[in-house]
């Protein structure tokens, strides 16, 4: 045998020879590009690179094997006396205290704590941010899963919040000379869009989807003493509203987006569901009775009624976003 080459295996290693030489050239170009690209990045972008952000980013490179396992992790907390808000933030749980703000994963494993004063805490959620404000106060903040983004305080108590999908919020409050006021922000915490009214109460607020429109809920009173509902559908590019309407004799508790943009009005009297060019298509009264509880969480509504003079025998009626009723029952004891 002999260690001399063929001119077939000549050629052969001629051709690969080529191009592995052409891949190793476009390796080093790829390396530039990719070079360019960090320091272009840098340079337009550095106001959005901040410890939080990288933080967050390698929060979620995980090493660990994953495992399917039919037992769940337990949270042990200290002080439970303390705590007085639960809620779900980016599939964590959130757990506001009088002193304290702490965010749990999916392992239970505690990934914020952080010593902030709450004496009356209301807690917010979304897809972009946590909200975090107290009745009666003037102060709110925005955490993300690392830490507090965000804080601002009102002259004036706050009255009520709403959180949209892409990270934009609202609050509301009062002025000297006005009797309600609306803030409206966006996700870079950058007022956008405010509304006044001197003569009425908001009694809710909320998001459509995309965060672009949003509707406030106000309590007004007439000149002969009757209280009516004033339901002003705003824009947030523009002074104009969308729709306004009213609703005589009635108060609003909670007003809600449907997927397809239309609302949802919880009231004192009956639930009112609209389409989306506003046309009124389903009301359901109480039947005369006030409700003991009510709200409006997704495209579902609920609300409890007592129809005893005595007794703890509540009906639970729960509708969808057309106004149907899809469960209604009874319950025996306190809710």
């Amino acid at each position: 045998m002999t260690d001399e080459k063929t001119p077939a295996e000549e050629q052969a290693s001629s051709y690969y020879f080529k191009i592995a030489k052409r891949f190793r050239v476009l390796s080093f170009i790829l390396l530039g590009v990719m070079v360019a690209f960090i320091i272009t990045m840098f340079s337009v972008s550095r106001d959005e690179i901040t410890v939080e952000n990288l933080r967050y980013f390698l929060r979620y490179i995980d090493t660990r094997q994953a495992e399917k396992t039919a037992t769940t992790d337990t949270i042990v907390f200290g002080d439970t006396e303390s705590i007085v808000k639960f809620g779900v933030y980016r599939n964590g749980l959130a757990v506001i205290g009088h002193d304290r703000v702490q965010i749990f994963d999916l392992t239970g494993e505690e990934i914020l704590d952080i010593n902030q004063s709450n004496a009356a805490p209301q807690l917010l959620t979304s897809d972009e941010y946590m909200m975090i404000y107290n009745i009666g106060g003037t102060t709110f903040q925005l955490y993300n899963s690392l830490s507090k983004e965000y804080e601002e305080s009102y002259p004036y108590p706050i009255g009520c919040a709403a959180l949209g999908d892409t990270g934009a919020f609202l609050l509301t409050t009062r002025s000297m000379e006005y009797r309600s006021v609306v803030n409206v922000y966006n996700k870079k915490f950058e007022q956008i869009y405010r509304w006044y009214s001197p003569d009425k109460h908001v009694m809710d607020a909320s998001f459509r989807d995309g965060d672009e429109e949003f509707v406030i809920a106000a309590l007004g009173t007439r000149d002969d003493g009757i209280c009516y509902a004033e339901i002003i559908l705003c824009q947030t590019d523009r002074e104009e509203k969308r729709a306004q309407f009213t609703i005589d004799d009635e108060i609003i508790y909670r007003a809600r987006y449907t997927e397809n943009g239309g609302l949802v009005l919880v009231g004192g009297k009956a639930v009112y569901v609209y389409d989306s060019e506003m046309n009124l298509i389903s009301t359901v009264s109480y039947g005369g009775y006030t409700p003991v509880m009510l709200d409006s969480i997704g495209e579902l509504t609920y609300f409890t009624l007592n129809k005893n003079i005595v007794g703890s025998n509540y009906t639970v009626t729960v509708l969808d976003s057309t106004g149907t009723v899809v469960y209604s029952g009874d319950v025996q004891g306190e809710i």
